[in-house]
């Protein structure tokens, strides 16, 4: 018996193992909880898009984004935070809560209840290499595809884009992990 566990790990040990891949409900629901964050300027009655990014909830009011997303209407009290969700819900007003110039990241308070999923965030991310989804609204994409202005303030479900984890790089404040899935410019 253990000669037969030994040829069959033997034989085992022939084939490459396969990576792992995120389970697509598992995607899905992330992707629920990702939001298009614009920035708008008021006309009249109308609102005008100047520019946007994506945020993700971290409670079922609180979203997170780069800071450079924002940084226009934290510099201009003309300026608005619109929050847009993936799934369908009604688009309403943010406002800001905290910005870390440093590390890119702005903390946004929605202004009415949206009870998004908030995403799960790992304190003890893999080290290995593996699979990863980066999920998003890149502006480059929803230009090719022609979006006007209304469009923007639409739920729309997020671009999904596959790629591996291709490293991580430690520092004294927090790690980051570099990886290739391509998502935007």
């Amino acid at each position: 018996m253990l000669r037969r566990l030994v040829v069959l790990f033997a034989c085992l040990a022939l084939f490459p193992a396969l990576p792992a891949r995120a389970d697509p409900a598992d995607i899905d629901a992330a992707a629920r909880g990702v939001v298009r964050v614009i920035i708008v300027e008021k006309d009249g009655d109308q609102l005008v898009p100047v520019s946007h990014g994506t945020g993700f909830a971290v409670t079922p009011e609180r979203i997170v984004t780069n800071s450079h997303v924002v940084e226009q209407a934290k510099q201009d009290p003309n300026l608005y935070i619109g929050i847009v969700p993936s799934d369908g819900g009604e688009a309403v007003y943010g406002r800001l809560v905290s910005v870390s110039q440093r590390n890119d990241l702005a903390l946004v308070a929605t202004t009415k209840a949206m009870h998004l999923p908030p995403l799960t965030i790992s304190g003890n991310p893999s080290t290995e290499s593996g699979a990863v989804v980066a999920v998003g609204y890149p502006q480059n994409v929803d230009r090719a595809q022609g979006l006007n202005m209304a469009d923007l303030f639409r739920s729309q479900p997020p671009v999904e884009s596959n790629g591996s984890l291709a490293g991580r790089r430690p520092s004294r404040e927090f790690d980051t992990l570099l990886h290739t899935a391509p998502i935007a410019r």
